[in-house]
């Protein structure tokens, strides 16, 4: 399978959190991996459509930050913003699945010819329907290698018990057999979290949507589910609740 090739990810979400009490939690989900060309639709896929109704679908209005929606607008996002020799970008998320979807945050990957990693735009989405992206790239302008950790100032509401301070690394790794992403928060005042998201990459075809839907046949619900459950444990642990914030001005970070 090439770097930038359509694929289904049978991937596990872990989280650890630090302070003021540990919470760790690891849970399967199934996700893809797309380009312009699946994204524009693919005659030989029959459970997946994007923007219009199937068993599996993408729709435009699912993804992006305002004033930035689809491919297009995420390339010449990175492009104004100095990022130079982007060829293909690439959307991992969860899909609709019975038309439902919630992402707690998605990933575009820009690649250059050679497959090699130019940035990453991290879209975050929190359960009050409010979206920011974090426009991850090499102050010098370098490729993202497997190794690389790229920091962002956290300015964005997520979880009700943190407040908006400190900031996140993220490290990313798009390989041809597996896709992996890892990111640290750190609150500024010994506190924060560790995420990450881990995946084999597999072919793109009806049977492995079919066998990602048979083992999880509630996709993003279960998801959001999942969500709720772990706040619940939180809040009887007595973390204290912060109230919503308005969200940032400036929908990119």
């Amino acid at each position: 399978m090439g770097l930038t090739d359509p694929s289904v990810i049978r991937a596990r979400v872990g989280h650890f959190r630090r302070t003021p009490v540990a919470n760790r939690f690891s849970y399967a989900v199934d996700c893809l991996l797309l380009d312009e060309a699946a994204l524009a639709g693919n005659a030989a896929v029959k459970l997946f459509s994007y923007g219009r109704p199937n068993l599996v679908s993408l729709h435009p209005g699912d993804h992006g930050v305002p004033g930035c929606h689809g491919i297009e607008s995420v390339r010449t996002l990175a492009t104004d913003a100095g990022i130079g020799g982007i060829d293909r970008v690439l959307l991992l998320a969860q899909p609709r699945v019975w038309g439902y979807v919630f992402n707690p945050v998605s990933f575009w990957f820009l690649t250059g010819t050679a497959g090699n990693l130019r940035a990453v735009l991290a879209e975050v989405h929190n359960t009050w329907g409010d979206r920011h992206g974090y426009l991850c790239a090499q102050e010098s302008g370098a490729d993202i290698d497997g190794d690389c950790w790229t920091v962002s100032r956290k300015r964005f509401h997520v979880s009700p018990f943190f407040g908006i301070a400190g900031e996140y690394t993220f490290r990313f790794r798009l390989e041809e057999s597996r896709v992996s992403v890892r990111i640290r928060y750190d609150d500024g005042d010994g506190g924060g979290l560790e995420t990450a998201i881990t995946g084999e990459r597999r072919p793109f075809t009806d049977r492995e949507i079919a066998r990602a839907i048979l083992s999880r046949p509630f996709g993003a619900a279960r998801t959001t589910a999942l969500i709720h459950w772990q706040a619940l444990r939180l809040w009887r642990k007595g973390v204290p609740v912060r109230r919503r914030p308005e969200p940032p001005r400036d929908s990119i970070t």
